[in-house]
């Protein structure tokens, strides 16, 4: 291991900086999936260009709605911290871009030396002209070629072999990312989640396609004594009301897809959903998120007083990780009491026997909590049957 090079994820102590920094805050913007995606970031290319393109892209990454009024951490304090930690990659650039040039030009003064003493005398007693001009424009071009350079990149290293190389560009090493991360988690399939979540639907008067109303026209023709336009009305349609909260990274990482495939249920087709979708991470505090990005929010205060809903959660709830936490315990127990008008059912990806000693299996006793199961069981169908149970008809009403 010792001729493995040195490699260095760029802003890597700025990154660990700014976490220890709001860790005494209540709410927490900076993790690590943030500093990955910084990472594929950089290395496609975007945040290079200049000083301001990187720091409006780690403001959109670590600087979170609750941070703007921060004397923690807010837009100045993270600015200082980068700005600092770009001048050390600007004076390491610097004394790489010297110390090379050092060497390469006594390496040159070390061959121009070995020529001289090689080179053939003329009868003066005088060195070869010729040679001697040979020499400075090789010494020359050396040191006009010589530039600093400043370079990402990210891999994994499979053996001291591939790791060892004297050339400061290990860029050799980086064309083939070497891990992989598959995300995808569904125990049930798309189409039978689809199914499961568009059958708690509500008939609605007039929100659906209009058509001819034959008898309401032949009373208007008789009335007028004339035909100018077909009377029309509108069918009765169909809604659904899903509001979805949804805990996402962390532990939920691992459950990505089934969180999607929940909501591109919910809210596409030609069924319309009366509804939000709102993310969080471990349990909801004062705000609630309307992206994945954590970009935009809303307080937690206008769901609580929003007319009734049916609300599905989406959380492991602790079990993924498989410890208890009674600080989560309680602070999601406050949640729920909060939000105790509406309707509240708490999906939970991983299956019942894991919830077990978790913080889950306590959560379970304040709300109806449920498996995914699969294609073949009643588990989602269930949540279903607990909304339609509680008098869903009255919803918003």
């Amino acid at each position: 291991m010792s001729n493995q090079p040195d490699i260095t994820f760029p802003l890597q102590n700025a990154f660990l900086e700014i976490m220890r920094i709001e860790k005494g805050m209540p709410h927490k913007g900076v993790d690590l999936s943030s500093y990955l995606l910084l990472i594929d970031t950089l290395k496609n290319g975007y945040g290079l260009n200049s000083r301001e393109e990187l720091l409006f892209l780690c403001k959109k990454l670590w600087l979170k709605p609750f941070h703007l009024k921060s004397n923690v951490l807010n837009e100045q304090v993270l600015e200082e911290i980068l700005d600092r930690h770009l001048g050390i990659y600007a004076q390491q650039d610097i004394a790489v871009s010297h110390d090379t040039k050092a060497a390469r030009t006594e390496e040159t003064k070390t061959t121009n030396s070995e020529k001289e003493a090689k080179a053939p005398i003329t009868e003066t007693g005088k060195d070869d002209t010729g040679s001697n001009q040979e020499s400075q424009k090789t010494t020359e071009t050396v040191i006009a070629e010589e530039t600093g350079e400043l370079n990402f990149y990210i891999s994994e290293v499979e053996d001291d072999t591939a790791a060892a190389t004297t050339d400061r560009n290990y860029n050799h090493l980086f064309r083939k990312k070497n891990y992989t991360f598959d995300n995808r988690y569904l125990p049930v399939s798309r189409r039978f989640i689809e199914q499961t979540i568009r059958s708690l639907r509500y008939k609605v008067p007039g929100t659906g396609r209009p058509t001819v109303d034959i008898p309401a026209t032949v009373e208007e023709v008789a009335r007028k004594g004339y035909f100018n336009e077909w009377k029309l009305t509108e069918e009765d349609g169909f809604v659904t009301r899903w509001t979805l909260l949804i805990d996402h990274e962390g532990s939920m990482i691992a459950f990505k897809d089934l969180a999607d495939a929940v909501v591109e249920s919910a809210t596409t087709g030609n069924i319309k959903n009366e509804g939000d979708v709102f993310y969080f991470r471990n349990y909801p505090s004062e705000y609630l998120f309307t992206n994945p990005e954590h970009t935009r929010s809303v307080k937690l205060r206008k769901l609580i007083n929003s007319p009734s809903r049916n609300i599905l959660i989406i959380s492991d709830a602790g079990a993924a990780r498989g410890y208890y936490s009674e600080d989560r315990v309680r602070k999601v127990f406050r949640m729920l009491y909060q939000l105790r008008s509406h309707r509240i059912a708490w999906l939970n990806p991983l299956p019942e026997q894991r919830w077990k000693g978790t913080s889950a299996e306590k959560i379970s006793s304040y709300v109806k909590m449920f498996e995914p199961g699969n294609d073949n069981s009643d588990h989602m169908g269930n949540i279903i049957q607990f909304f339609k149970t509680k008098g869903i008809s009255n919803i918003g009403q």
